[in-house]
């Protein structure tokens, strides 16, 4: 598994110190993935995903046409 550093804000970070908190995520980790997993799935129902980018985990309905 890769590695990559990123900057938050203030305000990122706390949500998701709150979040993992909450006990509903295991660690940071968990939480940023789950957030560009919805981002995938959201560009990819909404036809705004690169073709190149596969079904994601959870899509339900069909790519929308560009």
């Amino acid at each position: 598994m890769l590695t990559r550093t990123v900057k938050l804000t203030d305000r990122l970070n706390s949500y998701i110190e709150a979040v993992v908190a909450s006990g509903r995520y295991v660690d940071a980790d968990d939480v940023i993935r789950e957030g560009l997993r919805l981002l995938a799935l959201r560009e990819w129902e909404d036809g705004t995903a690169p073709a190149s980018v596969p079904l994601p985990a959870g899509a339900t309905v069909p790519r929308q046409a560009a």
